[in-house]
C-alpha cells in the first residue's frame, strides 16, 4: 500500500512537467499585485505590476530543477503547443505537449520503485495526448500504449506505474486523454533531438482493423 502511495506522489510530481512549465497563467501573481496597487501610488504600482507580470512566465519557462519525493527532475525541453494531430479509421488524435527532462532517483525507495539505479541520471519524456472516436459505434484505439523510439536508439513503452490510464475502449463518440511517461535508461536528455510514437491500428468491436497503424514523429528542438 505504501509503495502505491509513493507511486501516486511521484507520478503527480512528474505529470506536472508538461502541463505546468512555461504556462501563462498568472492568477496568483496578478492578485498579489492588485492588492499592492490599492496601497500605493497608482502609476508606480502599475509599473510594478507590469514588471512582475513579465517576470513570472520567464521563471516558469526556465525549467527549474525540482527535487522532492526521492526524485530530482531537471527539464531541458518543453513544448506545450505541439499542435500535432491526425486521423486513422474513426479516430482523431492529437499530441498536445511534450517535456524532456533529466531524471535521477535520489533514494533507494524511489530507485526500486522505478526500476532504475540510484543516483544515475536518465531521460524522462512526458507526452500529453488525446483521442476521439468520431463514430457512435464502439471501437478500440490504444493510444495510451504507444511505443516510443528515439534518435538515441532506444525503444520503450510508457511506464504504467507513472502514466495516466488512457482507456483503449471507446463506447461511441467519446474522448480519452492523459499523460504518458517514458523512462529512457540509456539516454541523456541532452542528446534527445527527436522521438517517434508508434500506435497499433484501431479496431471495431469485432476486432477488425478499421484504420492504419500510426507513427508520429516529434522534434525536440
Amino acid at each position: 500500500m505504501k509503495k502505491k502511495i509513493v507511486a501516486i506522489v511521484l507520478a503527480s510530481m512528474l505529470a506536472v512537467s508538461a502541463t505546468a512549465c512555461g504556462g501563462s497563467e498568472e492568477s496568483s501573481g496578478g492578485n498579489d499585485t492588485t492588492q499592492v496597487s490599492d496601497n500605493s501610488n497608482d502609476s508606480e504600482a502599475s509599473e510594478e505590476s507590469e514588471q512582475v507580470t513579465e517576470q513570472e512566465p520567464e521563471q516558469e519557462d526556465s525549467g527549474e530543477v525540482q527535487e522532492e519525493n526521492g526524485m530530482r527532475k531537471d527539464p531541458v525541453y518543453t513544448n506545450k503547443e505541439l499542435g500535432i494531430s491526425g486521423e486513422t479509421g474513426t479516430f482523431k488524435y492529437s499530441i498536445d505537449a511534450i517535456q524532456v527532462s533529466k531524471l535521477t532517483a535520489t533514494t533507494d525507495e524511489a530507485a526500486q520503485l522505478l526500476g532504475i539505479e540510484k543516483d544515475k541520471e536518465i531521460a524522462l519524456v512526458v507526452v500529453d495526448v488525446s483521442a476521439e472516436n468520431t463514430s457512435d459505434d464502439t471501437a478500440y484505439f490504444y493510444l495510451g500504449q504507444a511505443t516510443l523510439t528515439s534518435n538515441t536508439k532506444e525503444q520503450v513503452d510508457p511506464d504504467m506505474l507513472l502514466s495516466d490510464y488512457i482507456d483503449g475502449e471507446y463506447i461511441g463518440n467519446v474522448i480519452h486523454n492523459g499523460s504518458m511517461m517514458y523512462l529512457l535508461q540509456n539516454s541523456s536528455a541532452d542528446d534527445i533531438t527527436s522521438i517517434s510514437l508508434h500506435i497499433d491500428a484501431p479496431t471495431d468491436s469485432d476486432f477488425n482493423t478499421i484504420g492504419d497503424e500510426v507513427s508520429i514523429d516529434i522534434p525536440v528542438e
